[in-house]
């Protein structure tokens, strides 16, 4: 028997930020505000992974119901 496969849209943004984020970051000879702006670009593609998961484990359960 197949399961559905179950996927959270918060993946779709919040990988794609995370790696763009982190690419800025290891740019050489950025400016500092660019810095900045990819530091808070890591922490938020973090947060929305962090929200992904738990969103993921509430659609298996519902999936599953």
């Amino acid at each position: 028997m197949k399961t559905k496969k179950v996927k959270s849209p918060w993946t779709l943004v919040g990988f794609p930020v995370y790696i763009i984020g982190f690419s800025l970051l290891l740019a050489e000879g950025a400016l500092e505000w660019v810095e900045t702006v990819s530091k808070i670009m890591i922490a938020l593609g973090i947060i929305l992974l962090i929200i992904a998961g738990i969103d993921l484990k509430k659609r298996k359960k519902s999936a599953q119901a």
